[in-house]
């Protein structure tokens, strides 16, 4: 039987591995290829950017509980978004704090696809990941290129920058606009 298959009936990553009888690398590594790993074993399991997009992914969950996780749902890896809210698409980032040759104390984002919305999470403080952040929500039709780079001065920043609490009703907000045809 085929890891993915184990896993999918099992919905244990361990299990799985015991089952199939593959070294965990290359179990892990075929799980990743076919998408179906669950949030949760992204975190427990995976690389240290795979597991903080993970948890960004949780939070933007725990924020908008009524999003529907399209990885879970819609299809597996989903290249285009991560959730669906009422006809809306987003895609969720996150980026730690850099202080490299590419950015001066900021982040960095990649963005592809044709989602609605980039939700980011910026890490406020090296080494804070998601226990304190920075949350950006922002609207496909501002974005023209496919990495942004933030820092605090950036205009990105300063005029999509929300508290985590407004993220919601500021989805739903379009999410009513797009069914109206506004968007």
């Amino acid at each position: 039987m085929d890891i993915v298959d184990i896993y999918i009936e099992t919905g244990n990553f361990h299990e799985a591995v015991r089952q199939s009888g593959l070294p965990t690398h290359i179990a892990h590594l075929e799980l990743i290829k076919s998408g179906c790993l669950k949030i949760q074993d992204k975190i427990q399991y995976g690389s240290r950017g795979a597991k903080l997009g993970g948890l960004a992914e949780e939070e933007f969950q725990r924020l908008v509980p009524d999003a529907v996780d399209a990885n879970k749902y819609f299809q597996k890896n989903n290249p285009v978004y991560d959730f669906y809210l009422d006809g809306l698409t987003i895609d969720v980032k996150y980026s730690s704090l850099r202080n490299d040759k590419s950015i001066k104390n900021g982040w960095g984002i990649n963005v592809r696809g044709k989602q609605d919305f980039i939700v980011a999470f910026l890490e406020k403080e090296k080494g804070a990941e998601l226990d304190d952040y920075f949350c950006l929500c922002i609207p496909m039709s501002f974005v023209t290129q496919k990495k942004l780079s933030f820092t605090k001065q950036n205009a990105y920043f300063k005029e999509f920058k929300i508290e985590p609490e407004e993220l919601h009703p500021i989805l739903k907000e379009y999410a009513s606009l797009k069914k109206e045809g506004f968007i």
